[in-house]
């Protein structure tokens, strides 16, 4: 099974599908930090829709038209990318898209037209013609204009194995995919997945709680990244699900 994990540098996701036993590839306009992803030589430097979008072989052109030797790389590592999806997996930026910038340029022109151009591509990924997509952005303008999310989590409720520890509300919009299932107390049938929280991802001066923070917001970079836990049970829970789906 193939899965594209769209605007990841990390790794996370894509090398948690991979060890799941998946053909997983990851594209983002930076390189991969990721040396599994490196060794497996599955990572691509480009825009998501040129993968998605039907247009495989243009995309297989565009690298050959570059004779540089720099890309020679890319161009061998473009032919291996598979023309069809079954899995989707999108981290849409949201610099635009989240209720965190409160500066007084956030009702400038300018500002406006990059929120609709992050609407455009959010609603590009979640339109792809593929049968399953999870798209993930925090709470912000998607679900309060645009498209209400399927479920809401957070890092903790599978910080149990990586020790995510913290508060990070993270939004799923799920097409043709289940919610992801978690357990904050072992039952009979289950056995806790979730730790108790100590920490927020960041500083938020309406918390009540009073958790200290992990990252200033000037650690922008490390505040993107995506969650081990998170990233493990999308791979163990939607293996299964997808894999019976086929079988069928």
């Amino acid at each position: 099974m193939t899965v594209l994990v769209a605007c990841e540098y990390s790794g996370i996701v894509r090398d948690a599908f991979e060890n799941a036993g998946w053909d997983a590839w990851s594209c983002d306009l930076l390189p991969t930090e990721s040396e599994q992803t490196k060794a497996a030589n599955k990572h691509i430097v480009e825009d998501a829709l040129f993968l998605i979008g039907g247009d495989y072989e243009e995309f297989v052109e565009g690298y050959a038209f570059l004779k540089e030797d720099f890309y020679e790389f890319e161009l061998q590592q473009a032919k291996k990318v598979p023309k069809e999806w079954d899995l989707l997996i999108g981290h849409p930026p949201c610099t635009y898209l989240s209720f965190a910038y409160t500066g007084k340029e956030r009702y400038s022109n300018e500002r406006l037209q990059k929120k609709i151009d992050a609407y455009q591509f959010f609603l590009d990924l979640w339109n792809a013609p593929i049968e399953h997509i999870c798209l993930e952005n925090p709470f912000g303008y998607v679900h309060s204009g645009l498209l209400p999310y399927t479920q809401k989590i957070e890092p903790y409720y599978w910080g149990k194995e990586f020790g995510e520890d913290y508060y990070k509300r993270t939004c799923l919009w799920l097409k043709n995919l289940p919610l992801l299932k978690y357990s904050k107390e072992n039952t009979l049938f289950e056995e806790k997945t979730a730790v108790t929280p100590k920490f927020r991802m960041i500083n938020n001066k309406n918390t009540k709680n009073g958790l200290p923070s992990m990252f200033d917001r000037a650690d922008a970079k490390e505040r993107s990244k995506f969650h081990k836990g998170v990233a493990k049970a999308m791979a163990e829970q939607w293996t299964e699900y997808i894999k019976n789906i086929k079988n069928q």
